[in-house]
């Protein structure tokens, strides 16, 4: 999976500069003035005003679950107590995979003793995060990440004719942010934190998708934290149910300059509504360098499981869209102005706490597509033209489908000793994807192993055949590579078996 999630192609969408037009701004004020609306339909009622948890205090994210009638502003005072000491905690990653994979598995040319590739892929991470609290109204948080190798080498020149080498440790500031209130009524975070303000932890996340740094989603862990950029965050208690949020930050990618224009300032407004076992949120966005955005949420209960949704309109794009002539050269243009874009995401999330079941199945409606080229057309001619390169999806549908049960055949061998999962991501506009069963034993608590495959499914220049499984990965390092490496792209499914061992995992 490692393998293939490095394969993509992510570059940061190019900031879009231009005059702010009449209808831009006059937008972006209606996104404003509908999600002062939405958070202002409900008052505070007197009992609960001033309260909060820290949790809507230091600005943690928002999770996916169903709808409570009392919000986290009305669980009381106590949560507010300050830390005596510094508390240090974080978590030890260690895996050893061994992969072999088939480009061609389905032509006949495959054998079973005689993989195209074969590889082990070492996994080795930790994490680090500290927390201070020295007063019930402040508090900072500190997390840093390290992974293998630990270090690498930059080459560089020092003459003409001379050149040198420096290494560089591999320990990332992952986020570092201060959390603060206002006399119990206001409260803020402010640093580099993750702003996790849509519904969906599924594989597709189009609202946390325009504030995240990380652009890749593990597929095996959707719920993962994302990393985010510098930021204000300001939430508002409008009362037990209803929140009201502010968010301003810098842009994702500033290429290490320490100086940034303000036209590149991310600015957007969220307010939450809940009745019941539902909530309803209505979120605006904009950038002077960037395009609009409205944005609709929504969760609900409905008996075990948790359906949610996210629609977001958006003013203009910064894609070339792709067309292909007759005599199949493909050219890139932008859109006009003044036209709209919808991307959409609706699935559900449902866990038997019995028998250890989980289910998430979810469908993506992408309004920026590229429907007039297949995807091995497009990314030969993003290849070609790297500053036209964006993150933004291929297709225009997609499905995203897990089973897992953590707890198979208990009373034969054992509670959560033997567990099962089937994972499969589809591209339905061309009808191509990847399947990926697996099945792991525990030894005990910190020695697992993992049997697995992925199969990959389409013709060729579909998407998830391009990306296929066992083919030499697209290196992006520089044009020449992409150019070299496009002669390699796959043009069958391929498979691949995996051997995954987890040894001394855990959180402290």
């Amino acid at each position: 999976m490692k393998a293939m999630s490095e394969s993509k192609l992510i570059i940061a969408p190019r900031p879009v500069r231009g005059s702010l037009t009449a209808a831009k701004a006059g937008l972006f004020a209606a996104f404003m003035l509908a999600g002062a609306a939405l958070a202002a339909q409900a008052s505070p009622p007197a009992d609960a005003a001033g309260t909060a948890s820290e949790d809507d205090m230091f600005g943690a994210a928002e999770t996916v679950t169903q709808a409570n009638n009392v919000s986290k502003e009305a669980e009381g005072q106590s949560e507010f107590l300050k830390y005596d000491q510094v508390k240090v905690g974080g978590s030890f990653t260690g895996k050893v995979g061994f992969t072999s994979a088939w480009a061609s598995a389905w032509d006949g040319s495959a054998q079973l003793f005689d993989s195209s590739s074969h590889y082990l892929t070492p996994d080795v991470e930790g994490q680090l995060t500290i927390v201070a609290k020295p007063l019930t109204d402040f508090g900072v948080n500190m997390d840093f990440r390290t992974s293998w190798p630990f270090a690498t080498t930059s080459n560089y020149l020092t003459s003409a004719t001379t050149s040198g080498s420096s290494t560089i440790p591999n320990i990332a500031v992952w986020s570092l942010y201060s959390k603060f209130n206002w006399q119990d009524n206001v409260y803020f975070s402010f640093g580099k934190q993750p702003i996790s303000w849509g519904v969906s932890k599924g594989y597709f996340q189009p609202a946390d998708d325009i504030f995240a740094v990380s652009t890749a989603i593990d597929p095996t862990n959707t719920g993962k934290e994302r990393e985010g950029p510098v930021s204000l965050k300001t939430t508002i208690p409008m009362g037990v149910t209803n929140n009201f949020y502010i968010y301003a930050g810098l842009p994702t990618n500033t290429d290490g300059s320490t100086s940034v224009d303000p036209a590149d300032a991310r600015l957007a407004v969220k307010g939450e509504y809940g009745f019941g076992n539902t909530e309803l949120a209505l979120a605006g966005f904009y950038s002077y360098n960037d395009h609009p955005r409205a944005l609709l949420m929504a969760t609900t209960g409905l008996g075990s499981w948790n359906l949610l949704g996210e629609a977001i309109l958006k003013y203009g794009s910064e894609r070339y869209f792709l067309t292909k002539d007759a005599l199949g050269v493909v050219s890139g243009l932008l859109p006009e102005a003044g036209n709209f874009y919808f991307t959409g995401t609706a699935g559900g999330y449902y866990f038997n706490s019995d028998s250890r079941v989980t289910i998430l199945m979810q469908y993506l409606y992408n309004g920026e597509g590229q429907t007039a080229v297949s995807a091995k057309d497009a990314y030969t001619y993003y290849l070609a033209h790297p500053d036209q390169i964006d993150r933004i999806k291929v297709g225009t549908h997609y499905a995203f489908v897990t089973i897992s049960d953590t707890d198979l055949f208990a009373q034969a061998f054992g509670a959560d000793k033997l567990g099962a999962s089937l994972i499969a991501i589809a591209n339905l506009a061309d009808l191509s994807g990847y399947i990926m069963p697996s099945l792991t034993w525990k030894f005990f608590d910190y020695i697992s192993l993992q049997l697995g495959a992925t199969f990959s499914f389409g013709e060729a220049g579909d998407e998830y055949i391009t990306y296929g499984v066992g083919q030499p990965i697209l290196d992006t390092s520089s044009s020449a590579s992409l150019l070299k490496s496009l002669s390699n792209l796959p043009t069958a499914p391929g498979a691949a078996l995996n051997l995954t061992l987890t040894v001394g995992t855990g959180a402290f």
